[in-house]
C-alpha cells in the first residue's frame, strides 16, 4: 500500500499532547481553538445573501444558521487546502531532482505548515473531512507522481488562483486578525506559483502527462462552471431541503453566470502561456471557460 500524503484522514493529537506544545513553539502561533472573535468573518453582501429571497424570508434563526454555516464552510475549505498544500510540498520534496529543488520544496512545506497552524486558530475544533467534490479532487490529484500534472494543476493553477482568492477574502474580511493572516499568505503563494511557472518553462511533456493535464483541467473547470454550489448547500443546511426550482431561483439571484465567469476569466489568464497551447485550445473548443446557466447547474 502506497503512502498517502494529502493528510485529509489524519487525526488530530490529543488536546494535552506534548507535541502540541512543541508545535505551538515552533510555529510561534496560539493553539487551535484559542480564538474568541465571532464566527461571522464575511458579511451577507459578500455572499450575495442579501439578494436571495428565500434567505430574506427565512426566520432570524435560520438566517444566522445559514450565515454561520457559510462562514465556517469557507474557513474549513481554507484549512483543507492548506492541509493538502503541506502534503503536496512533501511529495515534491521527495520527487526533487536537484539539491536546490529539494531545499526549495522543504521551505515551501514550512510555508504551508505555517498557514495551516495560523488558520486553525479561527476554527472552534479540527474539521472532519466530508468528501467535498473540489477537495476530494485536489486530494487525489496530490497523490499523483506525474510532476508535470502536479506543477500545472497545483502550483500554476491552484496556487495562482489562491493569490486572487485570498486577496479577495482578506479585502472583505470583517476580522482584522483574520484579514492580516490571509494577507500574510500572499507572498508565499506568489513564490509557490512562480516556482511552478519556472519549472514548466522547459518541461519535456510526455503524451500521457498531456492527457492527464487536460482531463484534470477539464474536470476542475467544470466545477467552477457550476457556480456557488457550496453556498447553495449552506442554504439547504440552514433552511432545509430545497426543491429544484428553489435551487435554480437562488442561483439566478446569486447571479451564478456572472460569479462563475469572473473566476473562469482569472483561470484562463493563469493558464495562458503556462499550459501547453494544444490543451488550452481543446478546453476553449469544448466551452470550458463559459459558465453554466442556473438551470444547467442543478441536475
Amino acid at each position: 500500500m502506497s503512502l498517502r500524503v494529502n493528510g485529509f484522514d489524519l487525526p488530530p493529537a490529543a488536546a494535552n499532547a506534548p507535541l502540541r506544545r512543541l508545535l505551538q513553539s515552533a510555529a510561534k502561533s496560539p493553539l487551535p481553538g484559542s480564538h474568541t472573535e465571532p464566527n461571522y468573518y464575511w458579511d451577507l453582501t459578500f455572499w450575495g445573501l442579501d439578494r436571495v429571497r428565500l434567505f430574506q424570508e427565512a426566520t432570524p434563526e435560520e438566517q444566522h444558521r445559514i450565515w454561520a454555516i457559510a462562514n465556517q464552510d469557507l474557513l474549513e475549505e481554507i484549512y483543507w487546502v492548506e492541509q493538502g498544500g503541506v502534503g503536496y510540498m512533501a511529495k515534491m520534496l521527495l520527487l526533487a531532482e536537484t539539491i536546490e529543488e529539494r531545499l526549495l520544496y522543504g521551505l515551501f512545506a514550512a510555508d504551508e505548515a505555517t498557514h495551516l497552524t495560523q488558520i486553525q486558530r479561527f476554527l472552534v475544533s479540527p474539521p472532519v473531512f466530508q468528501g467535498d467534490h473540489f477537495l476530494a479532487f485536489m486530494g487525489e490529484l496530490i497523490e499523483s507522481s506525474d510532476r508535470a500534472l502536479l506543477m500545472t494543476l497545483v502550483q500554476v493553477v491552484l496556487e495562482g488562483w489562491g493569490l486572487s482568492h485570498y486577496r479577495y477574502l482578506a479585502q472583505n474580511c470583517l476580522s482584522p486578525d483574520l484579514k492580516v493572516t490571509l494577507q500574510g499568505f500572499l507572498a508565499a503563494e506568489s513564490r509557490h506559483h512562480a516556482a511552478g511557472v519556472l519549472g514548466l518553462q522547459q518541461w519535456p511533456y510526455r503524451p500521457d502527462s498531456l492527457d492527464r493535464i487536460y482531463e484534470a483541467l477539464s474536470h476542475f473547470l467544470q466545477m467552477v462552471q457550476l457556480g456557488p454550489q457550496r453556498l447553495l448547500r449552506a442554504i439547504a443546511q440552514g433552511k432545509g431541503d430545497l426543491s429544484r426550482p428553489e435551487k435554480i431561483q437562488i442561483l439566478e439571484e446569486l447571479q451564478t453566470e456572472v460569479h462563475s465567469q469572473k473566476r473562469l476569466d482569472i483561470l484562463r489568464n493563469l493558464m495562458t502561456g503556462n499550459v501547453p497551447p494544444a490543451i488550452l485550445q481543446k478546453l476553449d473548443d469544448q466551452g470550458s471557460f463559459k459558465p453554466y446557466s442556473a438551470v444547467q447547474c442543478v441536475p
